[in-house]
């Protein structure tokens, strides 16, 4: 029998109805995508902290939760300590989403194994005085650290814990209020990264479809630069409006971190923007679904006449609409957004079928960047681009325009 061809993806050939091609195949290797234990990308990712919940999501019951491929739940005791640990009881393999939070720690309901928030085995009632267990295991469990609304995890090798991360930007202006959200899509981190170093679909998604997401100005096609900073580097473009140059950059810190200015400026007078309107970043449930996860920053500049609202955010909340998928289909052809961009390239997108141009270098660079701090954790070394020692700068001259 003649052997099958093998599986492949086909580019479309360079001529009229020239060919299949698969956009919705995995990329192969999933060597900047994956994020498991023990894959490169996962291995890299373990050396950071990562936002994962909104502290008002988690009231007196445990929350089951994913993060990097690992099933976890995170509780709060009855002495305020967060705790994260292994969904799975480590006696019987009970889901500890149902265990009893106690004063210390939590127990699990199947048999009352009791878990300090480290892991420490506290007690194992049902087993004899004798019994060794508390001091020869411990229940998996990971650091958890709040800041600004937000839950952070760090789920690495705790000798190579970082600083845990502060930025300046959220104090500055002095009346800065943050209100945090998180939004779920179904598809690799990578990609949502890849939506912040691409400032040319501005132009597009954001300006030309139905509803003006974005000032008119962006309909104006842009110069672009990308300029290395110490976390990574600005996704930036320059526009000529009229009798003024319109400057707008957005912050990209790996792995994942990205702070941008709203799209409301109209360009036509000088002012100067030193703040950002939204800080976030993308985190990986597993391979194929993340969230992002930050906050908006509200204050006398970016909302100058009080009218935005906290309620706006929450849970796949945002009050900039194409954020999630839950509009009416026919409505979201009409007026697409980031939501439908990101997922409809596939749960990883098929990079092997792409066709960049000079407007994708900051995809490009991002891409390099990344791969290259996968390489430095893979050879033992520190990853490039660790911003967490101590205060992470926000540039003041990043966000510009006059």
């Amino acid at each position: 029998m003649p052997k099958e061809p093998p599986v492949a993806v086909v580019r479309l050939e360079n001529r009229p109805y020239g060919g299949y091609h698969n956009p919705h195949r995995a990329d192969d290797d999933g060597f900047i995508t994956s994020v498991g234990r023990g894959t490169p990308g996962g291995d890299y990712l373990r050396h950071y902290w990562h936002p994962f919940l909104l502290v008002s999501e988690l009231k007196d019951l445990p929350i089951p939760v994913r993060l990097l491929g690992e099933d976890l739940v995170v509780f709060r005791d009855g002495s305020g300590r967060y705790g994260l640990l292994h969904r799975q009881c480590i006696h019987r393999g009970a889901s500890l989403e149902y265990g009893i939070v106690a004063e210390r720690g939590i127990r699990c309901s199947y048999h009352g194994w009791h878990f300090d928030v480290d892991g420490k085995v506290l007690d194992t009632p049902g087993e004899p005085p004798s019994s060794t267990i508390k001091e020869k295991f411990f229940q998996g469990a990971y650091k958890v650290r709040e800041w600004q609304g937000l839950l952070f995890a760090y789920m690495g090798p705790a000798e190579d814990e970082p600083e845990f991360p502060i930025y300046d930007s959220t104090g500055y202006p002095i009346d800065n209020k943050v209100v945090p959200y998180r939004m779920n899509l179904p598809c690799n981190w990578v990609q949502i990264v890849e939506n912040g170093c691409d400032p040319i679909h501005n132009a597009f998604l954001h300006a030309i479809v139905a509803g003006q997401q974005f000032s008119p100005v962006f309909k104006v096609l842009p110069q672009l630069d990308f300029p290395k900073t110490a976390l990574g580097f600005l996704s930036m473009a320059t526009r000529k409006v009229g009798d003024y140059v319109f400057i707008r950059a957005g912050e990209i810190g790996l792995p994942n971190f990205g702070q941008f200015p709203n799209g409301s400026n109209m360009a036509n007078r000088e002012s100067a923007a030193f703040r950002p309107w939204v800080t976030r970043w993308a985190v990986a449930v597993d391979d194929h679904n993340s969230f992002y996860i930050g906050f908006a920053n509200v204050n006398s500049y970016n909302d100058p006449g009080g009218v935005i609202k906290p309620e706006e955010f929450g849970v796949d909340q945002f009050n900039f609409i194409g954020q999630t998928g839950d509009r009416p289909y026919a409505e979201r052809q009409r007026e697409p957004g980031d939501y439908d961009a990101l997922v409809s390239q596939g749960a990883v997108a098929n990079r092997k079928v792409e066709h960049l141009g000079t407007t994708d270098r900051g995809v490009v660079l991002f891409r390099r960047m990344l791969a290259n701090a996968i390489r430095e954790v893979q050879d033992g070394q520190s990853p490039l681009y660790q911003n967490f020692t101590g205060v992470a700068r926000y540039p003041r001259t990043h966000m510009n325009w006059w």
